[in-house]
């Protein structure tokens, strides 16, 4: 998205709930987007499930439960934050806690402050820690029930990928066809913030590294948007967009595909079928059934019904006369429109493959 679009969305924004985890989410993570809404005259407010207390980070003596709490505090000072609420659930435990329960919480603060916009980790939690992931899926809950667009906070490939060879982390990136907002911020409030989190942030080699690949920019995904009826709008959640001629990429995204574990069932060449039955012309476009056997049979056990909905199609068209757009509906947004917190463990298992299938697309060359 262009510095004008990035400016007209953040003017949209005048109300923004955080929904995080952990105390240090809101600054090490949304520390510089939330100061730069609050900048904006925007209205910020914060919702935390954990205080924290599993962190292996210790910087201050104490009673981790109590000093995080505390230092949450301070950094939503520093943030500007109109409002906080930090829940005691277990740190490292919200998966064990009832989704609903979770919702419930997160409505209520919508329903108090009012925002026009929530705003979270990327679905995937970007660090891959679970309690991450739990929060946002309450989130976008919330969201569907409230009809509020989410805001995911997310990296670029090329940062998460140098991160993970020069510090031996697990973050997960995003292709530059996911990220739909650049914003350009400015990092004092967020310096400002990180500082109250002493417990944290001495020492903190991965997050110093972090902020200096990133600079003065950080990245969102508008992951949920509802119509004017407020209802939900389905879209592609995993894209890639390549370099390549058509005929070439769909052999890489098979044998991409094979090498998850996933079989091509079906094959629909929309265009040829187009031009046969209506005689139009539109570009190449192939839609491949696939379907991991062992996550198929998982999936069905789980739910007779639906369980079938989980194989996932994905879509390989030419956009331009050298590239190709690469998309696969993403299991676990499928599972939260359908309603079905029980197919989640197999929805995300499948999910990451799938993103993993597409990831080495762009490794592989282009």
């Amino acid at each position: 998205m262009t510095s004008d679009s990035a400016h007209a969305v953040v003017g949209r924004v005048t109300g923004v709930l955080a929904v995080v985890a952990h105390p240090d989410d809101e600054s090490f993570g949304l520390g510089a987007v939330l100061s730069e809404l609050v900048a904006h005259d925007a209205r910020a407010s914060l919702i935390c499930f954990t205080h924290g207390e599993a962190s292996t980070l210790h910087g201050r003596p104490g009673d981790l439960f109590v000093i995080r709490s505390e230092e949450l505090l301070a950094a939503s000072r520093a943030l500007g934050l109109s409002r906080f609420e930090l829940r005691r659930y277990p740190d490292g435990g919200l998966d064990s806690v009832p989704l609903e329960e979770l919702v419930a919480h997160v409505r209520r603060v919508i329903g108090e402050e009012r925002p026009s916009h929530l705003i979270v980790f990327d679905p995937g939690g970007v660090t891959g820690h679970p309690d991450h992931r739990r929060a946002t899926e309450a989130a976008l809950a919330a969201a569907r029930a409230s009809g509020l667009p989410v805001l995911a906070w997310a990296l670029p490939q090329p940062v998460a990928r140098q991160l993970n060879a020069e510090l031996g982390t697990a973050f997960t990136g995003r292709h530059p066809g996911e990220l739909d907002i650049t914003m350009r911020v400015s990092r004092d409030r967020q310096w400002q913030a990180i500082a109250c989190h002493r417990s944290q942030a001495i020492d903190n080699t991965v997050l110093r590294r972090r902020l200096d690949l990133l600079g003065d920019h950080e990245y969102l995904r508008l992951i949920h948007t509802p119509t004017p009826e407020g209802t939900d709008t389905m879209a592609y959640g995993i894209t890639v967009r390549l370099p390549t001629a058509f005929a070439p990429t769909v052999e890489r995204v098979r044998a991409a595909l094979k090498e998850q574990g996933f079989g091509v069932l079906t094959e629909i060449d929309v265009r040829a079928t187009l031009l046969e039955k209506l005689g139009a012309q539109i570009e190449d476009y192939l839609i491949l059934g696939a379907c991991n056997p062992p996550l198929a049979h998982r999936a069905l056990d789980t739910d007779r019904d639906i369980g079938l909905l989980l194989p996932c199609n994905v879509v390989v068209r030419a956009d331009g006369t050298d590239a190709t757009l690469v998309q696969a509906l993403d299991p676990q947004v499928m599972v939260q429109v359908t309603g079905r917190p029980e197919l989640k463990d197999v929805a995300d298992e499948a999910g990451n493959r799938l993103r993993a299938a597409l990831d080495t697309l762009t490794v592989s060359g282009t």
